[in-house]
């Protein structure tokens, strides 16, 4: 499964108050922006459209399952093919020339469509993220230290890199880790939010998710023994947990409310016999886990502890 991953850097023309979690406001407005930039009838029900085979913003916002999909049939919707990683630290005020930078994870065909995300954040940074235009400016987007675009000349400088992400097998035994969830999570288990977090229930989020990106972004989806992991995953013992629970707000423009969110967040230790785990682990921290990926939830990170 291809992956691209870059780094947005906006420039702050006026103060700025955003909130401490950043990843919701900025996921919203980049589907408006993203909307105006591809959509020729904004007041048209999208469903409706002649257009919509083709619209960059029903595949990335409204990603339908394909008809001649084997899975998911019960469903009109599948995963989203991108991920929106928001600051990790909590600040709200920006001042005049401050830098507010985000990470911006696409996948598999949605990489082809880059020019269109670049004219959206460009129309994201005239709109402003909350009121009032004109706040922000795009300084640049980078991949690493390579310039992708510069804000300034309005050019893309370098084609974007991909990489394939694999499933690869560690060289050693693993037997312990710690993973620290560095943005809240909140996983679905037996119809609602999981209060705790056991290896099985990280696991059996993680590689469904893993499978189902792979299943409809990659023309190589991975072979996943789903019933096997899932079986081998309960034998994984928590050595120590460290969570709490955390409520975010957000404002949904589709629902025209404030909807609240909760989610774990913290560090757990798991030991047992782990190595087969590891594959998948990995990849998750490029992909993240459990619900609301698209605006930064779910983002962990693995620690190999012996």
């Amino acid at each position: 499964m291809k992956i691209a991953e870059l780094t947005i850097y906006f420039k702050v023309k006026k103060d700025l108050n955003l909130p401490a979690y950043k990843g919701s406001i900025l996921r919203g407005a980049f589907g408006y922006a993203l909307r105006k930039v591809c959509c020729p009838f904004s007041s048209r029900d999208c469903k409706e459209c002649l257009l919509k085979p083709k619209c960059v913003y029903i595949y990335i916002f409204e990603t339908q399952r394909p008809e001649n999909s084997a899975i998911m049939r019960k469903y009109e919707n599948i995963p989203h093919p991108f991920i929106i990683e928001p600051p990790l630290d909590n600040k709200t005020e920006y001042k005049e020339g401050d830098l507010l930078s985000f990470n911006f994870i696409l996948l598999g065909k949605a990489i082809e469509f880059l020019p269109y995300f670049i004219y959206a954040f460009e129309h994201m940074a005239e709109r402003g993220l909350n009121k009032g235009r004109n706040k922000l400016v795009i300084q640049s987007i980078k991949q690493g230290d390579d310039i992708i675009y510069d804000g300034e000349s309005k050019i893309i400088k370098n084609k974007v890199k991909e990489k394939e992400l694999k499933l690869k097998k560690p060289k050693k035994l693993v037997n312990r880790i710690a993973i620290k969830f560095l943005t809240p999570v909140r996983i679905i288990y037996q119809g609602k939010v999981a209060e705790s977090l056991d290896f099985s229930i990280i696991l059996r989020s993680l590689i469904r998710r893993i499978g189902l990106l792979s299943y409809f972004y990659s023309q190589k989806p991975f072979e996943i023994e789903f019933k096997e992991l899932i079986e081998q995953a309960l034998q994984i013992k928590t050595e120590e947990a460290k969570f709490k629970r955390i409520v975010l707000s957000r404002y949904s423009f589709r629902q025209r409310r404030l909807i609240k969110m909760e989610g774990l967040i913290g560090e757990a230790i798991y030991q047992g016999n782990l190595s087969q785990f590891i594959p998948y682990l990995k990849i998750g921290e490029k992909l993240h886990i459990g619900k609301g990926t698209t605006f930064g939830l779910g983002k962990y990170q693995l620690k190999i502890l012996s």
